[in-house]
């Protein structure tokens, strides 16, 4: 038996109505991916356009899908000029799980931090090692804003200390810092679905009872030895004063989820109260670091 796959291109936040209308319509399985991953966080995606511009939705279907109503009815009630692109592929059978398994093996970072999906067998060396499937929650080290964090991690000695994953998604930095040694880990995020996920993580990966999950405005956070921010632009530079009251001096920031070109507007709004370090970028995306300053007293 062979089926159908729809790939429509849309903007975010039409692409959330696309995937809902397609369900109503009985597809097999609908899925989306941003065609740019950077994590949204307090902020509306209609300001970031450059990021989110373009959001890719597949959908399963049989084969016999009569698959011209089924466009004329989604632009219909979607609206005008909502689908960009379309195509349609025609697949012949096969075990599509395993197939996409195969696909999303074990990611290193730092030769020593290792993200493995649950379907992987478990590394037979002394490697740190956390199970983390894809799921809603952004975050599992593929895009670079996670990577270059986690690299940082891996690279540093975060033993005994306590560290803040501001804006945690899957909780991934979090339980990162965890599994290197950090005593605690605080996991905040705004959105209840990534707050869910973190803590499903750290059940998985037995750690729930060293990690704090919360939203911001439920819990007093404590000032600490490292803060790691995978958010956006605008965000970053609003918590500024707020981050510095919260990272002990000598301590040390992370922030990431900047593209290239918004480094140096971010570096600024850090320099009062960091010693901030020249960007590291990979590809189009930026991370900064800085040590927190000793306070005046």
């Amino acid at each position: 038996m062979a089926w159908l796959q729809l790939t429509l291109e849309s903007t975010r936040k039409s692409a959330e109505r696309l995937s809902e209308l397609l369900e109503k319509y009985g597809v097999i399985s609908v899925s989306l991916s941003a065609l740019s991953e950077a994590p949204v966080f307090g902020q509306d995606v209609i300001d970031n356009a450059m990021l989110w511009e373009r959001t890719r939705i597949s959908a399963l279907l049989h084969e016999d899908t009569d698959l011209d109503t089924l466009l004329v009815c989604l632009r219909s009630c979607a609206g005008d000029g909502q689908i960009l692109k379309h195509r349609i592929d025609l697949l012949q059978d096969r075990d599509w799980v395993t197939t996409w398994q195969q696909g999303q093996g074990p990611k290193i970072f730092g030769e020593r931090l290792r993200i493995c999906p649950s379907w992987c067998s478990s590394p037979d060396d002394n490697k740190h090692y956390i199970i983390l499937d894809p799921g809603l929650a952004f975050g599992t080290g593929a895009h670079d804003t996670t990577a270059m964090c986690l690299d940082w991690l891996a690279a540093n000695d975060v033993t005994g200390k306590q560290v803040i994953d501001y804006g945690c998604g899957s909780g991934i930095l979090a339980l990162a810092a965890l599994h290197l040694g950090a005593q605690h880990a605080y996991a905040i995020d705004i959105d209840p679905q990534a707050l869910q996920a973190a803590r499903t993580n750290a059940e998985r990966n037995r750690l729930l009872e060293h990690i704090t999950i919360a939203h911001p405005d439920e819990v007093t956070l404590p000032a600490v030895n490292a803060l790691l921010a995978n958010v956006l632009l605008n965000p970053l530079k609003d918590l500024a004063p707020y981050f510095a009251e919260l990272v002990l001096p000598g301590g040390a920031i992370v922030l990431s989820g900047l593209v290239a070109v918004q480094a140096e507007e971010c570096l600024e709004a850090y320099q009062s109260w960091f010693n901030m370090d020249i960007p590291v970028y990979r590809r189009e995306w930026a991370m900064l670091h800085g040590i927190r300053k000793q306070i005046d007293k």
